[in-house]
């Protein structure tokens, strides 16, 4: 670790180090696959000078990431336009690395498990499911499984795993994608990062806005053309409740006061998802064809 400076910690890995007049971001990693990893994409996209990252400054300490500090930056909000056009723009730029990088090919990089992961997330929300009744009530939770169930079961008749394979970020929640005080986006955090179809990550990010814009699928992909070019083995993907099961899986890991704030937000956002899921069902498959 760095000691020469004033550190101030930020969360358990993170500090915000205070050294010669200037700030940097200093992040220690406790596996070393995971920082080797994270070290080689970095040098990849900075070798092919993509523009949407943070450098890392050299260090003696293979563990350690230093980062400068950057003032005046600012999660996206997927409710604001310029947001969700820009933060997918920085997505398919990093997508399209793959004309300039074998990332299939690289040692450090796995296949995005998906198939796997959704079969484990949905055997792990059936040993919830009878806590969650307590919160949503049986007919809510049995809702839930019937959607997560029935769409892996079609997700599993198109996914093809390998199909146009590149980086992928790995986790495009709003608070790992930051816009600088220029305008720029900035992906952070690459610990997740894989490989596999760039269409899997962009229908992640779709997870990530619909509950923004009242699950609207149509506005979305007249609002963002290049969602139109999605092939159906992505656009399936978003047939999966992945985020409702993924904040129910959370939510029983936390402490109990930690519970009580988080579920006058959790109720309310399963409720009006699984209103609007009928309609995003129905709009999703008519785009098979």
């Amino acid at each position: 670790m760095i000691t020469d400076g004033k550190l101030e910690k930020i969360k358990d890995n993170v500090w915000k180090l205070e050294q010669g007049g200037k700030s940097y971001s200093v992040k220690h990693y406790q596996s070393s696959s995971t920082a080797v990893k994270v070290r080689h994409i970095h040098k990849e996209l900075d070798s092919v000078a993509y523009p949407h990252i943070v450098p890392v400054l050299l260090t003696d300490d293979n563990l350690t990431f230093i980062q400068p500090w950057l003032e005046g930056v600012r999660p996206v909000n997927f409710k604001k336009r310029a947001d969700r056009t820009d933060s997918l723009a920085a997505l398919n730029e990093l997508h399209e690395t793959k004309t300039r990088v074998d990332w299939p090919a690289s040692v450090y990089l796995h296949t995005y498990p998906l198939i796997e992961k959704w079969q484990e997330r949905i055997a792990r929300f059936q040993t919830i499911s009878s806590s969650c009744e307590l919160y949503i009530g049986e007919s809510h939770v049995k809702e839930l499984l019937f959607y997560a169930t029935n769409a892996l079961n079609i997700i599993k008749k198109s996914y093809e795993d390998n199909l146009d394979g590149t980086l992928l970020h790995g986790d495009v929640v709003h608070h790992n994608i930051l816009r600088d005080k220029d305008g720029i986006i900035r992906l952070i955090d690459f610990d997740l990062a894989s490989t596999g179809p760039a269409g899997t990550e962009i229908a992640l990010w779709i997870h990530r806005v619909l509950p923004h814009i009242d699950y609207d699928i149509e506005f979305l992909l007249n609002e963002q053309p290049s969602l139109q070019k999605l092939k159906w083995s992505s656009k399936s993907l978003l047939l999966f409740p992945n985020e409702l099961l993924r904040e129910w899986l959370h939510f029983f890991t936390l402490s109990d006061k930690s519970k009580e704030k988080q579920v006058n937000k959790l109720i309310p956002f399963t409720e009006s998802a699984l209103s609007h899921w009928p309609k995003l069902w129905y709009n999703v498959e008519r785009m098979k064809n």
